[in-house]
C-alpha cells in the first residue's frame, strides 16, 4: 500500500467524520469510521520528516496551510461545537517540529560522544551519554505535547506524540503497534471515565486502531504524486460542510 493509497483513505475518513456532524449533529457511526484518518496523517508526517529533501520547505508549506485553514476549521467549529481551537495542521506542525528538535538535540549528543576502537569504560559512558540525550529529546517533546494540550491544539497531547512515537519506532512494526495503542488508551480512558464508562469511547478508542492495519501494509512506495491534495482538500470540504450547515439553518 503507498502512501498515496494511504492519503485517500485518510481524507475519505476525514469526510465521514467531519459530514457525520452535518447529517446527525452528534457523535455517529461517522464519526467512529472518522477515527481512522489521523493516525494516518500522523504517520504521514513522520514519514514525510524522514523523505523530505528541504525540511524548511515542508514546515512552511504546513504553516501557510495551516493558516488558510484556520477560517474555515473555526467556522466549522462554531457551528457545529459553539467553540474555537486550531486546527489539525497546527498539531501535524508541531508534530514534526518535535522530531526535528529531538533529531537536532541527538545529533549534538553524538557529535559529543565519538566513539572509540575499544569497547571499554570510555565506550560505556559516551553511550550512557547519548542516552541522557535521547531522554533530553523525549522530555522536550513531552513539553510540545504538554503545550498543544493547554493551547487546545486538535488532538491536542495525544496528537504531537503519537506523530513522534511513529517517528521514534519507524523499523519496528511490533512495537509501533503496541507503543500507539498503549497511547491511543490512556488518550480515551478519561473520557470513558467521565462519560461514565459510555460504551461509546470504548469503540472510538477500538476505531482509533483500525489505522494501524493499513499502516502495517504501507509499502514505503510513494504512489502518485499529489503532494498538495490534503492541503487543498481540507479548508474546501470544511468550507463546503459550513456553507452547507449555513444553508440548511
Amino acid at each position: 500500500m503507498s502512501a498515496y493509497v494511504l492519503k485517500l483513505i485518510a481524507i475519505i475518513t476525514m469526510v465521514f467524520d467531519h459530514s457525520g456532524y452535518l447529517i446527525y449533529g452528534h457523535l455517529s457511526w461517522m464519526n467512529f469510521v472518522g477515527r481512522i484518518a489521523f493516525p494516518i496523517f500522523a504517520f504521514q508526517i513522520s514519514e514525510g520528516y524522514i523523505h523530505t529533501h528541504n525540511l524548511k520547505k515542508y514546515i512552511v508549506r504546513l504553516i501557510i496551510f495551516a493558516i488558510i485553514s484556520q477560517v474555515p476549521y473555526a467556522w466549522f467549529g462554531y457551528c457545529f461545537f459553539s467553540k474555537m481551537s486550531l486546527n489539525i495542521i497546527f498539531t501535524l506542525i508541531l508534530g514534526l517540529l518535535s522530531i526535528s528538535i529531538y533529531e537536532f538535540i541527538l545529533s549534538k549528543g553524538k557529535l559529543q560522544c565519538v566513539p572509540t576502537s575499544n569497547y571499554d569504560s570510555s565506550t560505556i559512558e559516551q553511550n550512557n551519554n547519548i542516552f541522557q540525550y535521547k531522554m533530553l529529546g523525549i522530555i522536550i517533546v513531552l513539553i510540545i505535547a504538554v503545550f498543544a494540550d493547554i493551547f487546545d491544539f486538535d488532538y491536542g497531547f495525544y496528537g504531537v506524540f503519537i506523530i513522534f512515537l511513529f517517528y521514534l519506532y519507524r523499523n519496528k512494526k511490533l512495537s509501533i503497534n503496541i507503543v500507539i495503542t498503549i497511547l491511543t488508551f490512556i488518550y480515551y480512558t478519561p473520557y470513558f471515565m467521565a462519560s461514565n464508562f459510555n460504551i461509546t469511547y470504548l469503540g472510538l478508542f477500538i476505531c482509533s486502531l483500525l489505522p494501524l492495519i493499513f499502516i502495517n501494509l504501507y509499502n514505503g512506495q510513494k504512489g502518485k504524486d499529489h503532494k498538495m491534495l490534503f492541503y487543498i482538500f481540507y479548508p474546501v470540504h470544511l468550507l463546503v460542510l459550513c456553507l452547507i450547515y449555513t444553508l440548511l439553518h
